[in-house]
């Protein structure tokens, strides 16, 4: 439970009052820790409404028979975007106590954050796509067409055989009638997806390990230019059997989707 300072000054103005007397927030603070309550940050997720909720459900129910054979059929499709300085956070460092502002233990960071890419990539059992950085952060219909579908989706699905089928979510280019009409005429089945629904789709764990990979090098990127590199060679170099892990977990997301009837999940 997410115990935050707000809720504890609430608690002790309600104490305060039944009590007929002050009681200090460090009273209150130290009796909802003796309880197993703790101050931590909330974790962030997307905003569901009843109608996403439902969709969700319906979809994991659909697919929760699904064997692992079947999902080795599906290409998962995602874009992402990857900052210069922000993805140092995912590293982590050993230190002592009261240690935290000792030099070897500050990463600096300016506040403006510096540049960021925008990237797209798809992952499958025992394969992936080549990872794709787009020169601009905006996607439109036609570009995604011309600069994923076309030199990247369609060779790989086919190359999976008749079986394959295309996952991709639901942002507006890729829901376009235009990208409809490419995949029905090059044949591609297309798998319905949910919005809202990073939780279910396995490729979210794969880009988390591209970050921890780029945060992790011994001289981070400063620059767009080094960020791409950096990018590329990491996802080359990402393990292939990491990705099959992660195609793998489908079953278990559908199983945590219907086990919260919907909502968000661990994922």
């Amino acid at each position: 439970m997410c115990q935050t300072p707000e809720d504890t000054n609430s608690a002790t103005a309600g104490f305060s009052a039944a009590a007929g007397r002050p009681i200090s927030r460090q009273t209150v603070s130290l009796r909802l820790y003796e309880g197993g309550l703790f101050a931590q940050r909330p974790v962030v997720c997307v905003p569901l409404s009843l109608v996403h909720v439902r969709v969700r459900l319906h979809w994991a129910l659909e697919h929760r028979s699904w064997t692992q054979e079947q999902w080795d059929h599906v290409l998962f499709t995602d874009e992402s975007r990857f900052n210069i300085q922000t993805d140092s956070r995912r590293a982590m460092i050993w230190r002592e106590p009261w240690t935290c502002y000792r030099a070897p233990n500050i990463v600096e960071r300016d506040h403006y954050r510096g540049g960021r890419l925008l990237v797209w990539a798809g992952i499958a059992t025992n394969g992936r796509t080549d990872l794709y950085v787009f020169a601009r952060s905006s996607v439109t219909v036609v570009r995604y067409g011309d600069e994923i579908l076309h030199p990247l989706v369609r060779p790989f699905i086919a190359a999976m055989g008749t079986d394959a089928i295309f996952m991709v979510d639901n942002a507006r280019p890729h829901r376009a009638r235009l990208v409809r009409s490419y995949l029905e005429s090059e044949t591609i089945l297309q798998m319905a997806w949910p919005t809202r629904s990073q939780d279910l789709n396995p490729i979210e764990h794969v880009w988390d390990m591209l970050g921890r990979r780029i945060a992790g090098r011994n001289v981070p990127p400063g620059t767009l230019h080094e960020l791409q590199q950096a990018l590329l060679q990491e996802w080359a170099l990402l393990s292939q059997q990491a990705i099959n892990d992660s195609t793998a977990s489908v079953p278990r997301r559908c199983q945590a989707c219907i086990s919260s009837r919907g909502f968000h999940t661990r994922y």
